[in-house]
């Protein structure tokens, strides 16, 4: 009788047991596992080449138009002759004071140099100015005034000028010119459609301009700069010139070479005997610019 009893307890034992082994796999079941990360896709094999997904590498020349295109088409200059802009009240829309009008002016005799410009009174101190930005902005307003009488004069003082202009062309012998004008390794001097110098002061100052002609996206951009080369020191037959530059865009780009150069501050220049040369290295400017002034 005993051994039936323990018999019977084996069995339920060996019930319990085999119960709890077959409910072990719905308690696991039960119990939430943190999910494994999945795995990125792998190529597959004859699904052809695998191209992995870079990001897009930003477009310069896209981006430059697009700013661009936020601008009116007029022209604009920078920011460089603070405190006052330099022409910017002056220049409406396909109205800048170009390389080519200035050039007319010269040739007209309507000017011959900076101190020439004095007569009209806009120019003050020209011999002890020292604030180069003050003093490019009003040549370029003379020059600017200049024009205006030159647009609006009389039949009569057109042929006169005309006259003045067929004289100055036969008698002229100045030759000034760029010899060489490079900025971040580019070839500027082979863009430029218009280049006057200004004859020289008593102290070897003189106004450089030129007009340029680009492509931005297969489109024709143009600008005009201003170099204003004002001596601040002599040795000898040696000169040191502050260099005061501006520009003017028909649409604003500050990814132009000569945009960036413009707003450069405290550009030097060197003069030995008739060449003038600035060498400029920065972060993001390398200017390399080499002048014959030919100063008669």
């Amino acid at each position: 009788m005993q051994v039936c009893k323990s018999k019977i307890a084996g069995l339920l034992a060996a019930g319990f047991l085999f119960e709890a082994i077959f409910s072990l796999p719905l308690f696991a079941q039960s119990i939430e596992m943190p999910e494994m990360p999945e795995m990125p896709s792998m190529p597959t094999i004859g699904g052809g080449f695998y191209t992995p997904s870079l990001p897009s590498r930003p477009n310069t020349a896209s981006s430059s138009s697009s700013d661009s295109s936020k601008d009116k088409a007029e022209a604009v200059l920078t920011e460089t002759l603070t405190p006052e802009s330099v022409i910017s009240s002056m220049l409406s829309k396909g109205n800048t004071l170009t390389a080519y009008d200035i050039s007319s002016l010269y040739d007209s005799g309507m000017f011959t140099n900076i101190s020439s410009l004095d007569s009209l009174g806009s120019i003050s101190n020209y011999a002890t100015s020292t604030s180069t930005n003050v003093l490019l902005q009003q040549v370029l307003n003379s020059l600017n005034d200049l024009k205006k009488q030159q647009q609006s004069a009389s039949a009569k003082e057109k042929n006169e000028l005309n006259a003045t202009k067929t004289d100055a062309e036969t008698f002229k012998k100045r030759e000034p010119s760029i010899l060489r004008f490079k900025i971040n390794g580019y070839n500027i001097a082979d863009s430029l459609t218009k280049v006057f110098f200004s004859e020289t002061e008593a102290d070897g100052s003189f106004l450089l301009t030129a007009d340029r002609k680009y492509f931005v996206n297969q489109q024709v951009r143009t600008e005009t700069f201003y170099m204003l080369f004002k001596t601040v020191s002599s040795n000898g037959s040696s000169l040191t010139y502050k260099v005061q530059p501006s520009i003017a865009q028909d649409i604003r780009n500050e990814n132009s070479y000569v945009y960036k150069l413009a707003n450069v501050k405290n550009l030097t220049a060197e003069k030995t005997g008739n060449l003038v040369v600035i060498h400029y290295t920065s972060d993001s400017v390398n200017a390399d610019l080499l002048l014959d002034i030919d100063s008669k």
